[in-house]
């Protein structure tokens, strides 16, 4: 894949659509609102039920607008991304305790580790946990692993179990306590360098993912999955690579929080969950900015899922107490005043459901910047899924190699 022409058609196609995907819509409501193209929303206003789980899954019905259908065409076609295929098979003994996800994501590293990483002698493991991917590759590889985390008390349990289980890759795999920085890290710098040596993160959080890559510019290998981008920091975490710099996006911390939400396999139950957390949180910000304007957006924070389930009223009377406000209302002015503004927090859902279309686009976006930055490191680089979206949403993998 050519990840700089990549990169470049996404950015020029995002950047004039920035007013919409970096902001946000519910502090800046109405006035968000607005900025959408009116077609658009009346479109979104024209679906039912099942139309408006379809445009979550990023699909239109009916006669959407024109310029909607394009937009999302050449956002997939952007973000199309090859799959890595192929599972190493683990045995019933080997899964002892890991959930199902852990286990399909430890299938499918082991496949893709097996072909790529026949010149690997040692590895990394960056927050390895309890070291099951590092038992697994010590046992299946050969390899002196390297498990890295800084919870101990994970890292015992590990120990404990890998004793107690008698593992043949019990010599070759070491726990290290400790936390992976930017900066000088004598202590365990030099496991990231060296021609026969692999670094491994998988869902290294926010900017973790760049750390590893500064550290294992000198490594044979390199295999990470990043999460959590609602942690990064731009200008400083974005862009990374010198092509990046020169095709910048105006990355907020509304646009990096975007970007964790490109999931299009909610089930029927996780979508109307999510459309009824919305409904209160949405009628609660128009409470408050009603009642109490003088405070300007006002945070409801998250609240008990119960809470959710239950009537607009208690939802409401939770939140006000967890602030120190009193509306002045009782339990049935607030159902009415719920009631009444129904169709505003309609359009907020949907103008909601219309900006996640932007979500794997800017995620993508990222990923495409930082192996562009590998490249410029001098690997050679691949962007692949290589986890099923429903069980691990956040499931792209930078893959590079120097070669043998």
């Amino acid at each position: 894949m050519d990840f700089q022409a990549r990169l470049a058609a996404l950015t020029q196609l995002l950047r004039p659509w920035a007013p919409l995907w970096s902001r946000s819509i519910l502090q800046g409501w109405p006035e968000s609102g607005a900025a959408w193209p009116e077609d658009w929303l009346a479109h979104a206003r024209s679906l039912d039920e099942a139309g408006e789980r379809q445009l979550d899954h990023g699909v239109l019905v009916g006669a959407p607008p024109p310029s909607l259908v394009a937009l999302l065409g050449t956002l997939q076609e952007l973000t199309a991304l090859p799959w890595h295929e192929g599972v190493h098979a683990l045995t019933v003994s080997e899964t002892q305790g890991l959930s199902a996800k852990k286990t399909h994501e430890l299938e499918r590293v082991l496949a893709l580790l097996a072909p790529r990483t026949r010149f690997i002698h040692q590895a990394v493991d960056i927050g390895g946990g309890m070291g099951h991917l590092a038992r697994l590759c010590a046992r299946t590889f050969g390899w002196t692993f390297h498990s890295i985390d800084r919870d101990g008390a994970l890292q015992d349990k590990g120990q404990r179990w890998l004793t107690k289980s008698r593992s043949s890759g019990a010599g070759t795999l070491s726990f290290i306590q400790a936390s992976v920085e930017d900066g000088l890290q004598p202590r365990i710098d030099p496991l990231f360098s060296g021609g026969d040596r692999a670094t491994i993160g998988l869902h290294t959080c926010g900017p973790l993912a760049l750390t590893q890559i500064r550290k294992s510019q000198g490594a044979g290998f390199v295999l990470n999955v990043g999460c959590c981008y609602d942690k990064l920091e731009a200008p400083r975490d974005f862009p990374v690579s010198r092509f990046g710099g020169a095709h910048p996006l105006p990355f907020t911390p509304h646009a990096l929080a975007l970007t964790t939400r490109g999931r299009h396999h909610k089930t029927d139950v996780e979508f109307a969950r999510m459309k009824q957390v919305y409904a209160w949180r949405f009628a609660f910000h128009l409470l408050s900015r009603q009642r109490f304007p003088e405070l300007g957006f006002v945070r409801a924070g998250d609240a008990p899922r119960a809470l959710y389930a239950g009537r607009f009223a208690a939802y409401a009377r939770d939140r006000l107490e967890r602030l120190g406000l009193e509306p002045g209302m009782t339990d049935s002015a607030l159902e009415s005043f719920e009631v009444s503004v129904r169709a505003e927090t309609r359009d907020l859902l949907l103008c909601h459901l219309l900006r996640d279309r932007f979500a794997r686009a800017l995620e993508v976006v990222l990923l495409l910047d930082r192996a562009i930055l590998l490249e410029e490191l001098g690997f050679q680089v691949e962007l692949l899924q290589l986890f099923d979206p429903r069980l691990s949403p956040r499931n792209l993998a930078l893959v590079a190699s120097r070669g043998a």
